[in-house]
């Protein structure tokens, strides 16, 4: 099981079951997220959408941009 944190202008935490051999990428679909609109970490480091879940605990953090 992962714990999810999603950090943004509201923060919700929200566990999930993940199966084994799952991708961060995976995870970011489950929750409907555009992996390229946020940035996963685990402790406090951003890890690539493409690697397999490995952490209990993750937050994703959306990326805000302006001009």
């Amino acid at each position: 099981m992962v714990k999810v944190k999603v950090l943004s202008g509201a923060v919700f935490e929200q566990s999930m079951e993940v199966e084994g051999g799952s991708t961060y990428g995976d995870v970011l679909g489950e929750l409907e997220l555009n992996p390229e609109t946020v940035i996963v970490m685990v402790d406090g480091i951003p890890v690539p959408v493409d690697e397999v879940v490995s952490a209990g605990y993750l937050e994703v953090l959306r990326i805000v941009s302006g001009g």
